[in-house]
């Protein structure tokens, strides 16, 4: 990012708290919002849609470059030990040999697979050559090497999908999609959401595990679309329950995330409710949601909302890129817009800055 890395004074003010806090020492590392990011050689960060996991001490953050009428060029792959400094490792998948089909490649997913030990990127993938979009399948032993291509599928029959993300459970792993819809001959596009149980290598698709969601038929006086067809969702697990967060279909602009509930990755999952912020914003803080990452320290537990700011497209605000404290209260998650923050990335504990 633009600012200096580290904090050089304790004497901070703590505004906004998600449990008992001690000061956090002086060289915990400052996360700054609204401003555009650079890696750690000064060059902009270009990584929205994507995904991240935590190796040892090392966060990998994977995503795709996402810069106005340029189309697909790479996924990209960024390590971090402190989630602020941020080093740019590859460009894990080109625009080259069976990639150099497709127009639009993006929201890739990042899992590491425990039994074959190899990393794996599951990506949306789109080309004229089919119906709208499948899902792209590549893996490689080493995280930071290119990634080789293996395969191009249909979540399910000939249904074409949208917006995507993955899950890990264990030596399970899920995909997560928006599906289109053929009814009478007629498509319709983002039109419900599906969670898919990987094959065990994560190389392949095994089942359906649920769909739900669907505003087809449905009577949009009582429920409007953007209560039913969702896109760039992205499920976690908080003390035993799932947590199905999506934001709503308006193209490149911010929208009010909205997130459902369930004892099972199977459902039944609740009705949408809208996440609570603090304070009130109807946009996520003009943001679109991306995911969510756990920061698990020896204490506690800080989940970072990750959201993207598409400001290239549409103009508003500054930045793309947005790390944003997530709480619970009683199970009940709320954003908190915090322009300067930092994370004791030991204990796992958070706390709020002054602009």
């Amino acid at each position: 990012m633009n600012y200096p890395r580290k904090c050089q004074t304790v004497a901070v003010l703590v505004i906004a708290l998600s449990c008992p806090l001690r000061v956090l020492s002086a060289e915990t590392t400052v996360i700054y919002n609204d401003t555009v990011w650079r890696d750690t050689s000064g060059q902009e960060i270009w990584c929205n849609g994507g995904h991240m996991i935590r190796e040892g001490d090392t966060f990998y953050w994977v995503g795709y470059e996402t810069k106005p009428r340029t189309g697909f060029r790479n996924i990209k792959l960024y390590s971090s030990a402190n989630l602020v400094d941020w080093k740019f490792e590859n460009n894990i998948l080109r625009n080259d040999g069976p990639l150099s089909i497709l127009g639009w490649a993006g929201r890739p997913g990042l899992l590491h697979n425990r039994a074959t030990k190899k990393y794996v990127v599951i990506f949306e993938a789109d080309s004229r050559q089919w119906e709208r979009h499948k899902v792209g399948l590549a893996c490689c032993d080493t995280i930071g090497d290119g990634f080789e291509f293996v395969r191009y599928v249909y979540p399910e029959g000939n249904r074409s999908s949208g917006d995507q993300s993955v899950y890990q459970e264990q030596d399970d792993g899920y995909l997560i999609c928006t599906l289109d819809k053929l009814i009478e001959g007629k498509r319709y596009l983002n039109q419900s959401l599906g969670i898919f149980k990987l094959t065990p290598d994560f190389l392949d698709i095994e089942k359906k595990i649920y769909e739900g969601f669907d505003n087809v038929n449905g009577d949009r006086a009582i429920y409007p679309r953007h209560h039913t067809s969702r896109e760039a969702s992205h499920i976690i697990k908080v003390s035993g329950l799932y947590y199905w967060f999506s934001s709503g279909l308006n193209g490149w602009n911010s929208t009010a995330t909205m997130y459902a509930t369930a004892p099972s990755l199977a459902g039944p999952w609740s009705d949408l409710k809208v996440l609570a912020t603090e304070p009130a914003s109807t946009d996520s803080f003009n943001t679109q949601h991306d995911f969510v990452i756990p920061v698990i320290g020896t204490q506690t537990t800080t989940y970072v909302y990750v959201g993207d700011r598409h400001s290239q497209h549409h103009g508003r605000g500054v930045g793309r890129n947005i790390f944003l404290p997530l709480i619970w209260n009683d199970g009940v998650p709320m954003l908190k817009r915090c322009s300067k923050w930092r994370i004791d990335l030991d204990t796992g504990r958070w706390e709020a800055m002054l602009p």
